[in-house]
């Protein structure tokens, strides 16, 4: 990709002299009645909106404290919490023979094999009826409606044969139900990531290998109050985060009885065929190796009108900051100036950004929104904790470097004559990260305008998600508040960088920390 080419020449030239750098600055109940998002579903990032999921939060990450890599998130409970079944679910009926084996894309093959762990809760509305009798109907219904949409989403019932192909062999997918002795309210009151974790599913684990594995786990987390927490863990190696939403609400408009079907496109792979010779992989120093902190840092409208406000500093940039654009710029400086209090930096010392970006709509022609698989690329920037910080240059830099995604750029990695840029892009990230000190490097992730709180199972639609990491050493991932257009962003730092982090007195002055999402329900 141009783009990173460019960003890791700049890099090394900036390392390499003193000439003109600093001039330059950065490169680079109340359960009812919540509002509607805006109506594009995302990837992880849809880059014509400039809003980022392929990036997530690892089991063993925790905001209130910090285990082993090895610590399992069972070992310690925090949850009242009993598993009351286990089972597999199967598509209701066979896949055909010649659809038995299904080619992941390239941008599958070399996309961390990791499994994203995410959770959506559901406010038991029916509150006239017997919490037993609610619970025991819409268990059976969201068993038979996820067997009937198996059917469509035959590759989520098969099994992963290697890291280029899936056997759709319709073993199903795991599938749990547990009790939580707490109401959704009270659960809800101070949520924190470690909690949160222990609704996941036991099967399959964030950090597992998929070769062999399931595609996905679903566990369903029924309250006292007869409230739902519909929770999944879903392999990276298939599904981004438009890729998620098509499932999800393929799930629901099933279950509530929907005469409208959504058919998912398989076409990825075709467009991007995989490459059994591909020679570079994602850098590995993008993973987590230590222990880390996971705090969630939520924007009101009050703080985005503020943000919004700020000028971009970007060549022919008129219009004024997206919420994605105006968060992840005032994250991204504060990420950058606590990395540079905890390790030594020069004053040509670059701190990296990589965003994902969703290029389903990039592409000419668009490709269509239905399309399943990881179709994102990835945008990268750069800046430089000792020169110049301010925050318009860096919110241009991420406006900047999310363009160069252009429909140019998409066509050049199709078909085969696409395999020889795919190892160019992975260079260019290898080489990226190998100039930056520790793998100085934030990911980012959103899913604003995701569309996830119009999900209907039949019951009301949801009154919060979240996502976490899957094992990305730093990361953010935005996503919305239920009402009032805020932004909640799940940040992941390691412990010295997260504490210098949450005292950043300009970012402090747009954020409250872990408000409790009730809070958005009136």
């Amino acid at each position: 990709m141009k783009w990173l080419i460019f960003a890791q020449i700049a890099t090394q030239n900036l390392l390499g002299s003193k000439r003109c750098l600093l001039g330059h600055g950065s490169f680079g109940q109340r359960f009812f009645n919540h509002a509607s998002p805006a109506s594009n579903p995302i990837g992880w990032l849809d880059p014509n909106q400039l809003r980022y999921s392929s990036l997530y939060h690892g089991h063993y990450y925790s905001t209130l404290k910090y285990r082993k890599a090895t610590e399992s998130p069972y070992d310690v409970k925090k949850v009242d919490l009993e598993i009351i079944s286990r089972e597999t679910i199967k598509p209701s009926a066979p896949t055909p023979h010649h659809l038995r084996n299904f080619n992941l894309s390239i941008i599958d093959q070399f996309m961390y094999d990791v499994y994203v762990p995410l959770i959506v809760f559901f406010p038991n509305t029916n509150q006239a009826s017997n919490v037993t009798n609610v619970v025991t109907k819409r268990s059976k219904h969201l068993k038979e409606s996820l067997s009937k949409i198996l059917t469509r989403f035959y590759p989520f019932a098969g099994k992963f044969k290697s890291n280029m192909q899936i056997e759709c062999n319709d073993e199903g997918v795991y599938y749990s139900e547990a009790r939580v002795n707490q109401t959704l309210e009270d659960f809800l009151d101070l949520p924190d990531d470690e909690r949160l974790r222990e609704l996941m599913p036991e099967k399959p684990y964030t950090k597992e290998t998929s070769i062999g594995n399931y595609v996905i786990g679903v566990q369903v987390n029924i309250f006292k109050c007869g409230g739902i927490g519909l929770s999944t863990s879903v392999s990276h190696k298939i599904v981004d985060g438009q890729t998620f939403y098509i499932f999800m609400n393929a799930w629901a408009t099933t279950a509530r009885g929907s005469l409208e079907t959504i058919s998912p496109s398989f076409v990825a792979s075709e467009i991007f065929p995989n490459n059994p010779c591909l020679q570079y992989s994602v850098p590995s120093k993008l993973l987590a190796t230590k222990m880390l902190s996971t705090k969630r840092f939520v924007f009101d409208s009050r703080a985005l009108t503020l943000l919004k406000a700020q000028h971009v500093a970007s060549v022919g940039s008129v219009h004024p900051p997206t919420r994605m654009e105006a968060t992840i710029g005032v994250i991204w400086k504060a990420a950058a100036q606590a990395a540079s209090k905890v390790r030594p930096f020069g004053p040509y010392s670059p701190h990296a950004l990589l965003s994902a970006v969703n290029f389903r709509r990039r592409m000419s022609p668009p490709m269509p929104q239905e399309s399943i698989g990881n179709l994102v690329d990835v945008a990268a920037a750069i800046c430089f904790p000792c020169g110049d910080m301010n925050l318009p240059t860096l919110i241009g830099e991420v406006r900047k470097s999310i363009a160069n995604i252009n429909s140019n750029h998409i066509e050049s990695m199709k078909g085969e004559k696409g395999h020889e840029r795919f190892n160019e892009i992975l260079r260019s990230v290898t080489q990226l990260t190998n100039v930056t000190v520790e793998g100085d490097c934030v990911c980012a992730t959103s899913l604003l305008n995701s569309q996830l709180y119009e999900l209907d199972f039949g019951w009301g639609k949801p009154i919060w998600f979240y996502v976490m990491n899957a094992g990305f050493a730093r990361l953010v991932t935005l996503n919305e508040t239920l009402k009032g257009g805020g932004v909640e962003a799940i940040v992941t730092l390691s412990p010295d960088e997260m504490e210098i982090f949450e005292h950043d007195l300009e970012l402090m002055s747009y954020v409250s920390i872990n408000p409790s999402p009730l809070r958005f329900l009136n």
